[in-house]
């Protein structure tokens, strides 16, 4: 029978087939039609119609739509098992595809996937031969199965192409994928997608999980395989009972697979850790490896292989002070993963296991620290020594240093340099012969550069981050001197200084996030200089001083790329002084002095540099009694100018240190 031009009209599922009356006769239809040619078209190549007799009325001839796996010879084209749909179009077969007799062009078992489009098996499917997905999706939903319980058929993904399964649904075969196999979907919570057979990866494994709602399994019941393929969690970023999805292999697990955890929530400290592998056979030690920083709240998640059971963890724990795993001792840099690494056995009971900070903690406090310490200033280290009355003055001060500090109980540590351009004159001079007044302005520039290194996992290795923080201090100072002459006796030095910055912090994963900050420095000191002539016009001074200095912090608050809230610098500290300097004058000419002198201090402050995030707070190591020497020369060129170089130090406890030097040129009316 030939039939002219007809279409197909494309079907959401198989479960929607019609059939057609192609024949009405007056009497029944006697014989049989031994093939059917039909012009089909724009019809999709899985779906024919075969012509039957109507079974209920004899009298009828029908044209009843099917799936050409399932063609016969009266259907309108031969038997496949190719499936192909464009982008953008779905179909589901819920019939049970089995084995049918082949032809020269299909072997009556196999299914192959073309097209953009996706395909859902719904059925119980018998068939087996391959199942090749070669181009776009193949799905498997509801009762769906690729073969029966036992049979090992091949599943191959095809590097374009997508494979997965919603909760339930089950493979009976070995798997090798080069395209994306995805667990569950985003409407299934606690989804199970089941491989009974061996599973072979050189493409990308993902989750079909909410980020919001983690939980779904992919269960291979055999070995597995990476051969440089990756795999996708969504995980809750807590404590070891926090909710993630999770790869099961109940064989061994070999080769190489990289790990990305896409992280969620506040961050806590884990014991043995979040179970995101579970291995029932032998694992290699370097089967998986976290490929992106995780980062939730205070806290840095790295990847352990615990071959004690072979499973790998999701841990918050630092290594412990009498671990030695040999790692590498070089600090990685904030992309780096961080490694993969055989824990000490804890016992089960987890013991004593330290945190394992995010390094970016220390960036964010050093830019907080080194803004308000470039506030900091005496009134020798702005004017240097003074013998001798001037009308009023102009001066420069250059100031480059490098400091040392930890934060979270020894946790973090921050190495910072620094540099500061001070620029400052009087503006009003006041005089009566014997007491004197000096009113000026004064402004900076600073820029402090900190690299902070955090604590170290098990493995040994360490992440960085980086801040930076450049800005400028606007001020304004008021000295008195008892004696106007020679400025020897008692003094008084007050300022207030307004700063406004920048500041950036570098952290790898989490990106570059900038804010911005604001300082205000009000300071009061006091002294009294006592001179002991020497011989030849020379003296030797000791100057006791005091000094109160109280700041006020302010930044913005930063949202990073993991979601989160960077807040809490907000404060006031009040910072006390007292100190002792020694002052040489030596006259070497009409009008040369040679001024050498030497400063002792000891520095008190009341409140430590903080930060908090996502509400948790933690602190700067910054010791609340620091010693401090200053050395140095100044020369009095002659009675205008002035040039003084000085080099200081500050040290105290919390591996605490500060090493600098400076240099001032003056110039007086």
């Amino acid at each position: 029978m030939v039939v002219s031009d007809a279409s197909l009209q494309a079907r959401a599922s198989d479960a929607e087939f019609q059939s057609f009356k192609l024949m009405d006769m007056d009497s029944d239809i006697s014989g049989d039609f031994t093939s059917l040619t039909m012009n089909l078209t724009d019809q999709p190549d899985y779906l024919t119609v075969t012509g039957t007799i109507n079974p209920e009325d004899a009298s009828e001839y029908l044209l009843t739509e099917g799936l050409s796996w399932n063609a016969t010879a009266t259907s309108a084209t031969p038997a496949h098992g190719t499936f192909t749909l464009g982008a953008g179009d779905s179909f589901e077969v819920t019939s049970v595809l089995g084995d049918k007799t082949g032809n020269g062009d299909w072997d009556g078992k196999s299914l192959t996937k073309l097209g953009a489009g996706k395909l859902t098996l719904s059925g119980a499917n018998t068939y087996t031969g391959d199942t090749n997905v070669q181009e776009g999706t193949l799905w498997l939903a509801g009762d769906g199965t690729i073969g029966e319980v036992g049979s090992q058929q091949a599943v191959n993904v095809a590097s374009d192409a997508t494979f997965g399964g919603s909760n339930g649904t089950t493979v009976n075969g070995k798997v090798t994928n080069e395209g994306t196999l995805v667990f569950g979907d985003s409407e299934e919570t606690g989804a199970i997608f089941t491989l009974n057979g061996d599973l072979i990866n050189m493409g990308t494994m993902t989750s079909g999980s909410s980020s919001s709602t983690p939980g779904n399994t992919l269960y291979v019941d055999g070995d597995y395989t990476g051969n440089g393929g990756s795999l996708y969690l969504n995980t809750v970023l807590g404590d070891d009972d926090s909710a993630t999805d999770k790869l099961v292999i109940t064989g061994d697990a070999s080769g190489t697979t990289d790990l990305y955890i896409n992280g969620i929530g506040d961050g806590a400290q884990t014991t043995n850790g979040i179970e995101v592998v579970d291995v029932g056979g032998v694992s290699t030690s370097d089967a998986f490896e976290l490929k992106n920083e995780v980062n939730a709240g205070l806290y840095t998640y790295r990847l352990y292989w615990n071959e004690s059971d072979n499973d790998w963890y999701l841990a918050s724990k630092a290594q412990s002070d009498d671990d030695d795993s040999g790692g590498d001792d070089t600090p990685s840099d904030g992309g780096d993963d961080g490694g993969n690494v055989t824990p000490p056995d804890d016992g089960g009971d987890g013991g004593d296991v330290a945190p394992q900070y995010r390094a970016d903690i220390g960036a964010y406090m050093g830019n907080q620290w080194m803004a308000r310490n470039l506030q900091m200033q005496t009134l020798y280290d702005r004017e240097g020594s003074q013998y001798r009355n001037a009308d009023g003055s102009v001066w420069a001060r250059f100031k480059a240093g490098k400091a040392e500090s930890e934060a979270v109980s020894g946790n973090i540590d921050m190495d910072s340099n620094y540099s500061q351009f001070q620029l400052g004159g009087d503006i009003l001079a006041w005089g009566n012969g014997q007491q004197s007044v000096t009113v000026g302005v004064m402004a900076s520039y600073i820029n402090a550069d900190t690299d902070s290194t955090g604590n170290r996992g098990a493995d040994g290795s360490q992440f960085t981050s980086s801040g930076n923080v450049d800005g400028y201090n606007l001020g304004v100072y008021a000295t008195w001197f008892a004696d106007a002459q020679t400025h020897s006796g008692a003094y008084v030095d007050s300022w207030y200084q307004y700063g406004f910055y920048n500041n950036s912090v570098e952290s790898g994963d989490a990106g570059s996030e900038s804010y911005d900050s604001t300082a205000n420095a009000v300071s009061l000191e006091t002294g009294y200089r006592y001179d002991i002539a020497l011989s030849n016009g020379n003296t030797v001074s000791l100057t006791p001083q005091a000094q109160v200095v109280w700041q006020n912090y302010s930044a913005d608050s930063v949202k990073d790329n993991y979601g989160t809230r960077i807040d809490g610098q907000d404060g006031d500290s009040w910072t006390t002084r007292l100190g002792l300097r020694v002052d040489g004058k030596l006259y070497k000419g009409s009008r040369t002095v040679i001024q050498p002198f030497a400063e002792a201090n000891w520095l008190h402050t009341s409140d430590d540099v903080s930060v908090s995030f996502d509400d948790a707070t933690v602190k700067q190591d910054l010791p609340a009694n620091r010693a401090e020497l200053k050395v140095g020369l100044q020369a009095d060129i002659d009675k205008q100018w002035s040039v003084r170089a000085q080099v200081a130090g500050q040290t105290g406890s919390n591996d605490f240190g500060d090493l600098n030097g400076s240099l001032n040129l003056r110039y007086n009316w």
